[in-house]
């Protein structure tokens, strides 16, 4: 197994003079020299499979749909632009022309074959294409790095045109990964060492994913002193129209590196596009004086659904509209021809407890241990559904927020209970602040109940009052639907959490008052019809009794 520590392939361009792997003539040419090194002998460890430039085989390569990615890690795939220089002499006077090229490294390779396309955004006939093989005996190294740089040496007559690079890298165990990039041609302008701020303009290209579009910043070069970059999302509105649907700003946190930015576009049915702005002192966000502006290529998406699909679903829609109108019509036949059996059930189903959610300020233990004790007794006496701050650390996540957020809207009820004047309170060894990554959710749900104050539904907002509670009321909930006072108002409490339930149906929200129920009906059936006859046999001893006496 021949394991390589480095790998640098590098094509050379087009125009150089007895460039061997950037030859069109060619259907076929080995790579492992460029692996192995010039003494390398065995031809098959790299091929490269040639397809004429703008030809309809090349047009007419397949690709796997992006749907169909198995996520797997196959490495990185990366276009990057650089300055080639050529000298000209074609005047008494030589002279150099800058060109922009585009390069394609692939690094961390994991693939053992790997097929792309250049193709024009808007002319398929305008293509380049290569599959590039490795054979499944050879290991590559993790640093190794793939240069490709045989696209269109020379971008005269190309700057600014749309183009799109399509690839499918398969691996050893043969799953497949679908990539495609979305880019204007560069030009050499963007990569000049002479440019300045107020001329330089940013090379980007767009990558599709599955769920999202993936904006992909090249850095700027050195000597430019660029801050952050102003992104604008751009999409079609009503009758055509562009709209900015969103601005950010992405600041350069390591000069060297590319910006990415991921946009969801699940839902939108139109075209979206890019605008990027390059930021620095004589550009802000403030002033556009000075600015360049580089636009990303316009990107259709469709989010309509075959008509295939949409008479599936319709036809899915109709049965099930079906079934459920005679789900109906039994229910209703079952509840008004069926009198009896039906209201026996009714009788019979537990009502669904109230969802309470208890909010409390855990700055004094003392006080946090009395909230701690009603709460669990009023889960295991009266099956009361209660949520509170110490259910945190029972969650999967742990996360404070998460959880109160769930709770908040869960709960029909919000009970706060009011504590001690903290800043009367001498500390001491028992009663010390609890300070824990939990003390602030009191304040985090105080604020969720402040904005559901203009919800269509808001929630039953309580106040308890314990003996020790003489602290200040938050002004969340300075106007409540009830308050109590305990254990004065206990009785009040409950009947109002329960909302004057029947008794029987209130003591069967426990484990024990089920139990308790229970027994009751099995001893009414087992005694009850005995009861008839034993009042039966009193009178007749009575009567009997009656008869001697006289």
């Amino acid at each position: 197994m021949w394991r390589l520590v480095f790998l640098v392939f590098v094509c050379f361009l087009q125009y150089v003079a007895g460039s061997y792997q950037c030859s069109a003539n060619r259907t076929e040419l080995s790579c492992t020299s460029e692996m192995l090194g010039e003494n390398s002998t065995n031809y098959d460890f790299c091929k490269i499979k040639v397809y004429p430039s703008d030809s309809q085989e090349c047009g007419a390569m397949k690709f796997k749909s992006l749907s169909n990615n198995v996520n797997g890690n196959i490495g990185g795939v990366t276009l990057k632009p650089y300055i080639m220089s050529v000298t000209r002499d074609d005047s008494l006077v030589p002279y150099s022309v800058n060109h922009a090229v585009l390069n394609i490294s692939f690094t961390n390779i994991k693939w053992k074959t790997m097929k792309f396309r250049f193709q024009n955004k808007y002319r398929n006939i305008k293509n380049h294409c290569r599959n590039i093989m490795i054979a499944n005996d050879f290991t590559v190294d993790d640093k190794s790095v793939l240069y490709y740089d045989c696209y269109w040496a020379k971008t005269d007559e190309k700057d600014g045109q749309s183009h799109m690079l399509d690839f499918e890298a398969t691996t050893e165990d043969k799953s497949i990964n679908r990539g495609q990039y979305y880019f204007n041609i560069p030009t050499a302008e963007m990569l000049s060492p002479t440019t300045t701020e107020e001329r330089w303009k940013p090379f980007m290209y767009v990558e599709i994913l599955q769920d999202r579009l993936r904006v992909h910043i090249m850095p700027p070069p050195p000597q430019l002193e660029i801050r952050s970059y102003q992104l604008k999302v751009v999409t079609t509105c009503g009758k055509g129209n562009s709209c900015s649907v969103k601005s950010t700003n992405l600041p350069l946190k390591y000069r060297s590196d590319e910006v990415t930015y991921d946009y969801n576009y699940v839902g939108v049915n139109g075209s979206v596009n890019f605008i990027v702005t390059p930021l620095h002192d004589t550009c802000t966000q403030e002033s556009d004086a000075g600015c360049q502006v580089v636009y990303s290529p316009i990107i259709l998406i469709s989010s309509e659904p075959p008509m295939m699909n949409i008479c599936i679903a319709s036809i899915t829609a109709l049965i099930v509209a079906t079934l459920f109108a005679y789900y109906i019509a039994l229910r209703l036949i079952r509840r008004y021809w069926c009198h009896d059996p039906y209201k026996q059930a009714m009788a019979m189903e537990i009502p669904t407890p109230p969802k309470i959610l208890v909010v409390y300020s855990s700055a004094n233990r003392l006080h946090a241990e009395c909230v701690t004790s009603l709460i669990n007794y009023l889960r295991s006496e009266y099956g009361f559904d209660i949520m509170f701050d110490g259910d945190i650390c029972k969650t999967s996540h742990g996360d404070p927020y998460v959880w109160a957020e769930e709770a908040f809207r869960l709960a029909t009820h919000v009970m706060y209970i009011v504590g001690p004047n903290v800043e009367e309170i001498n500390f001491n060894i028992y009663d010390k602040p609890i300070i824990n990554a939990l003390k602030d959710v009191d304040a985090l749900l105080l604020s969720f109940i402040k904005a559901s104050r203009v919800s269509k539904y808001p929630k039953e907002i309580i106040n308890v009052f314990f003996e020790h509670s003489n602290g200040r009321v938050p002004i969340e909930t300075r106007t409540p639907s009830a308050s109590f006072k305990l254990l004065k108002d206990w009785q009040k409490l409950i009947s109002y959490l329960s909302k004057d339930l029947i008794p029987k149906r209130h003591i069967m929200r426990t484990e024990r008052g089920r139990c308790f129920i229970e027994n009751l009906t099995r001893a009414e059936k087992l005694l009850g019809a005995n009861r008839d006859d034993v009042i039966v046999n009193c009178e007749k001893v009575k009567n009997f009794e009656k008869k001697i006496l006289l």
